[in-house]
């Protein structure tokens, strides 16, 4: 994602912001903006997919900074983390020391993603450096330049403090912030997908709907994955999302059920032209009872079908009620057909 991108409105410049492709993340911008004017260090959590990283990312470039980027993991270890071994100096004098200039004791701001998930001697080792603010090993000491450091993880650090060395890293890292969103509903989503995508598919925005509904949340990311999927090859395909096809009756149910609605809609603004057209037709003339008998026979059949489209509870009430209303305008069409038949005759 570019930093920033001009373009051209109306003769004026306008700036865009790298931060502008993100949605519900005014919150996060504004601790990250407390951690840059304090350089207080700073643990962003939460589920996955929700953008923490790449907002992080954006956020620092947006404001001229370049930050070094370290990945942790099970499998860090000692010389990954310090920049790796100093083999010249190995091979020449068998000492170990450490290319320091290679790791993110040598920058000024720093991510770390999932911090959490390194090895607990890893931690041990990077909070006696943060303490003291200088890398000592042996006789090879380095005066750290780090001010500050970003933490993004997926764990809470009541899950991550395990014993007390690391709850005294983590009160090297004093701020925090959980980024979430607050809810999931169509709104929500189709507000990230036209923020991103510049369109959300509503059939796309129902099904996640629904999924939040029954307790099973799709992240951002995944969201913005299945767009795509549909865009491209269409809804049939989102049973190949896994996260969707999880639950497959529930998508199936979805889908059905979005579909019942449309062709509800479509059914209610049939019926809707029908009573304008039968209430401008000249039922004082042969022809016009003729025509009018014809759009009522046409609204019965679509009253006639709107009773065979399944519906589940949340939407059965609205159709009960179309049905009643044109029910009744329909026995009341026919009846004044009927008396001005009769009358004709």
């Amino acid at each position: 994602m570019a930093t920033a991108a001009k373009t051209e409105e109306q003769g004026e410049k306008t700036v865009r912001k790298a931060t502008d492709g993100f949605v519900y993340m005014d919150s996060v911008k504004k601790v990250l903006d407390v951690a840059k004017a304090t350089n207080q260090n700073i643990v962003l959590f939460g589920k996955g997919g929700y953008g923490k990283s790449e907002f992080t990312l954006d956020y620092l470039r947006e404001n001229g900074i370049d930050p070094y980027v370290f990945t942790m993991g099970t499998g860090t270890t000692t010389d990954r983390l310090f920049g790796g071994i100093d083999l010249k100096k190995f091979n020449t004098d068998g000492k170990i020391e450490y290319l320091v200039e290679n790791s993110f004791m040598n920058h000024r701001f720093v991510i770390f993603e999932e911090l959490f998930d390194a090895p607990d001697f890893i931690l041990e080792q990077l909070k006696d450096i943060l303490s003291s603010g200088v890398f000592r090993n042996g006789s090879q000491i380095f005066e750290i330049k780090t001010e500050l450091i970003i933490c993004c993880t997926n764990r809470t650090r009541e899950e991550f403090s395990k014993n007390n060395s690391l709850k005294a890293l983590m009160e090297r890292f004093p701020l925090e912030h959980e980024v979430k969103w607050e809810q999931h509903n169509r709104i929500t989503y189709e507000n990230l997908l036209v923020t991103k995508m510049g369109f959300a598919d509503p059939l796309l925005t129902y099904i996640l709907e629904q999924f939040a509904i029954a307790g099973n949340i799709i992240s951002p990311r995944i969201a913005l994955t299945a767009a795509e999927i549909v865009d491209q090859c269409g809804p049939e395909c989102l049973y190949f999302v896994a996260d969707l096809n999880a639950k497959p009756e529930l998508l199936k149910q979805s889908i059905t059920k979005f579909q019942g609605m449309l062709e509800i809609e479509k059914i209610r603004g049939e019926l809707a032209t029908i009573s304008k057209d039968f209430s401008t037709v000249d039922l004082s003339s042969a022809d016009g009872l003729k025509a009018g008998t014809k759009l009522n026979s046409k609204l019965f059949t679509l009253v006639t079908k709107l009773k065979s489209i399944k519906s589940d509870d949340s939407i059965i009430t609205t159709t009960t009620e179309l049905i009643k209303t044109f029910t009744k305008q329909y026995e009341t069409n026919k009846k004044n057909l009927e008396l001005l038949t009769s009358q004709t005759v």
